[in-house]
């Protein structure tokens, strides 16, 4: 079995001084309460809705779209720009949304976005 030898020098500092730095050191704390998630936009997750459906004729206009535009950008970063300006629409002048939603105004419309949801 195997036993720790205690080491000292003459510099240290006792072990009861330690501890009371220690107890002066720790700072009570409190409860933190989980937030809240942060909400998606409706519009955001209709958006998504709509991404899941789209056929491939649809996914073929959308990337035919970021083509013509000259943007070198992968479908799902175009997608993600998407749902951003979506999120941020307030926030961005009118060609910054037209530049970030472009592509997929053709596929999805904004004012399909903004209709209250139909049901099956």
């Amino acid at each position: 079995m195997l036993q720790w030898s205690s080491l000292s020098s003459s510099g240290e500092i006792p072990a009861q001084m330690c501890w009371h730095a220690r107890e002066m050191a720790l700072a009570p704390v409190g409860f933190v309460t989980e937030a809240e998630p942060f909400p998606i936009s409706l519009l955001v997750a209709r958006f998504i809705d709509r991404l899941t459906g789209l056929s491939p004729a649809e996914w073929e206009s959308i990337q035919e779209a970021i083509s013509a535009a000259g943007t070198q950008v992968e479908m799902l970063e175009a997608s993600r720009n998407a749902a951003v300006a979506l999120a941020v629409r307030d926030l961005i002048s009118r060609d910054q949304f037209e530049l970030l939603y472009g592509p997929f105004l053709e596929a999805i419309p904004i004012e399909s976005l903004e209709m209250p949801p139909t049901l099956d």
